[in-house]
């Protein structure tokens, strides 16, 4: 018998009854514990709801969260570092395949050329790479003093910019480009050529570029120019220039023009030919091999005692952005210096620029002074005044005597009729008058008498001036600027039988009934180019338009409401009607004549206008008449008494 039943005998015990006593014995045990200590274990445990507990909780869980975030952290690290790791070994295996620095381009060129001859550039690309290269181009930078030749495999980018496109170039393989052009330029000027390829390649989507340039030195110009004028003035002084150009080239160069920079202080007086622009600019146009030609220059120059002023030539053409762009220029140096006397003249007036019309008169004068601080003697006093446009034989002088030459067209004061001139203190001064009329009939033979001026020039000297050894002697001078207007012109006639356009009605007129007539406005314009030429006529009253003109394409407009008609020409051209025949537009009318007017004529026009802007001197010259009636000596077959109102 086992242990276990001897013990269930002995004490009469089943296992039931032996878990209960030891659960009775714990119970009992525990309640008396209770009751002998009341600081338990289980007491020191926090109450169902208490909020320590919670705390104790979430921290345990944060605890848990930051060991999953630093796991997850670790990882990213870890995944970022392969991945650099991969793309850096990716790049030394495509770097390996393709470098932009083992794709190569050069530009050879001649380093020295000559001014307008042709030039031959060759452009080297390489690449080194085993791969290939894709869509490649060229792109080529000329300076602006560079024209390329015509080359159909280049295209423009813009004035100076064209581009080659090359395409593929396969690895380990180049190419060449070769264009030619010509330079223009002044001499010892650097210039350059620059050069960007532009690029893919087959394992890169990005865009490479390499660039190259290379430099030409201009050694000489096939053009010549050369500027001369005076070492030395005094204040005040009139100056002349003489500015000479010429081509030594064999090749034409084409639409020239020449520019001359002023110092400050200069006053341009008049030049021959007569600038195109501004008083400095010059239409030289095509200059062909051996050609050559010449402009004058004349002026007053002012300034402070021993300042330098410089003239400078430039012989070019303008760019699209009318920036001057010189192939060759010249500069000459004038130094300011002191003058014995002081001289100013002036015209009708005015001191410079002065502007006329036909048939004015020009009143002269002269003011001169000893400025020096000793006596000047035997002062000789002229004025230069040569032109075609001047009426010598109507020259009037008021207060002194003077001598003329009519071919020269100089007057000249001496001492020996004029008193005051034989000795001149310091400070003591004169002055000398005249006048002379601008001739009613302007000179025009040809397309070159256009554009009249005249240069008033005055000069003094004595014999007792001190001039430095070695040095010019300073004669002192003033000049005045006299520009004419274009005359014009306008005239009208009338016609019941014309060629051009049909009339009707009664003539003679009868009072009540419509007659028409064609009105023949002509134009006359002398000396000078307009634009801006317009004219602006009225009807009376009683006068009707009828739309009805030749040319068909004039520029003819009718208001009824003001009874104004207005004809815009836009352009006229000096030498209309006196080298060719008159400007003409004419345009059809109707009259019907009031009772009022029976046994006169009837009023066919009103005032009428002629207006423009003169190209030359910049004023607004006009013509004008009143009006125009129906007596019509010009129309032979209506005569006096046909235009007459009858009842």
């Amino acid at each position: 018998m086992s242990f276990r039943n001897v013990e269930k005998k002995l004490y009469g015990r089943n296992e039931g009854d032996e878990k209960k006593s030891v659960e009775s014995f714990w119970k009992q045990d525990s309640e008396k514990t209770a009751e002998e200590n009341p600081f338990r274990p289980e007491d020191l445990l926090p109450a169902k709801g208490d909020k320590s507990a919670i705390w104790i909780k979430e921290d345990e869980e944060k605890k848990k969260k930051r060991k999953k975030l630093k796991k997850i952290f670790l990882a990213a690290v870890l995944a970022v570092a392969g991945l650099v790791v991969l793309y850096w070994a990716v790049g030394l295996v495509r770097k390996g395949i393709f470098s932009g620095d083992r794709v190569k381009v050069t530009v050879s060129s001649p380093e020295k050329v000559q001014s307008g001859d042709l030039a031959t550039f060759v452009i080297d690309y390489q690449n080194l790479n085993s791969v290939s290269l894709r869509e490649a181009v060229v792109h080529i930078n000329f300076p602006e003093n560079f024209k390329p030749e015509e080359n159909l495999n280049f295209e423009s980018e813009g004035p100076n910019v064209e581009k080659y496109v090359i395409g593929n170039v396969p690895g380990k393989t180049g190419g060449k480009i070769s264009f030619q052009g010509k330079f223009f330029g002044p001499k010892d000027l650097l210039t350059y050529i620059n050069v960007l390829l532009e690029y893919k390649s087959f394992n890169f989507s990005s865009t490479f570029t390499t660039e190259a340039k290379t430099g030409v030195f201009i050694a000489s110009s096939p053009l010549f120019l050369e500027i001369s004028g005076p070492r030395e003035a005094a204040p005040g002084n009139v100056v002349n220039y003489s500015v000479k150009y010429k081509n030594n080239g064999e090749s034409v160069f084409r639409n020239l023009k020449m520019k001359v920079d002023y110092p400050a202080d200069f006053s341009y007086a008049v030049s021959e030919p007569l600038p195109t622009k501004d008083n400095n600019v010059w239409y030289v146009g095509d200059l062909g091999a051996g050609e050559s030609g010449e402009v004058k220059i004349s002026g007053n120059i002012n300034g402070r005692n021993d300042e330098i002023k410089r003239f400078k030539a430039s012989l070019g053409e303008y760019r699209e952005n009318e920036e001057f762009f010189a192939y060759a220029d010249s500069e000459s140096s004038l130094k300011v210096v002191g003058s014995s006397f002081e001289i100013e003249q002036t015209v009708n007036g005015g001191k410079d620029a002065v502007i006329v019309n036909a048939g004015e008169t020009l009143q002269f004068n002269i003011k001169f002074r000893n400025a020096s601080s000793i006596g000047l003697k035997d002062v000789i006093l002229t004025e230069e005044l040569k032109s075609s446009i001047l009426d010598y034989t109507r020259l009037s002088i008021s207060n002194s005597k003077a001598h003329v030459d009519f071919s020269k067209g100089v007057l000249t004061w001496k001492a020996f009729e004029n008193p005051v001139l034989k000795a001149l203190n310091p400070g003591q001064g004169g002055e000398v008058s005249f006048s002379v009329p601008v001739k009613e009939i302007i000179p025009v033979a040809g397309s070159n008498d256009k554009n009249f001026s005249v240069s008033a020039v005055a000069k003094i000297d004595s014999p007792d001036v001190p001039t430095p050894e070695g040095a010019n002697k300073t004669v002192a001078s003033n000049a005045v600027n006299i520009r004419l207007n274009s005359k014009l012109g306008i005239a009208a006639e009338g016609y019941y039988n014309d060629s051009e356009i049909q009339n009707s009605g009664p003539t003679p007129l009868v009072s009540g009934t419509e007659t028409t007539f064609a009105i023949h406005l002509k134009l006359l314009n002398v000396s000078n180019d307009l634009t801006n030429v317009k004219v602006v006529g009225s009807l009376p009253a009683g006068v009707s338009w009828k739309g009805v003109f030749v040319p068909k394409d004039a520029n003819v407009s009718f208001n009824g409401r003001t009874n104004e008609f207005s004809w815009e020409i836009g352009k006229l051209p000096a030498g209309i009607g006196v080298l060719t025949d008159p400007r003409e537009l004419i345009f059809q009318i109707g009259v019907t004549p009031g009772q009022n007017l029976i046994g006169g004529y009837a009023p066919l026009l009103g005032r009428t206008v002629f207006s423009g802007q003169d190209s030359f001197t910049g004023q607004g010259p006009e013509a004008s008449f009143e009006g125009k009636d129906s007596n019509l000596p010009e129309d032979i077959s209506i005569g006096g008494s046909g235009g007459k109102v009858a009842q």
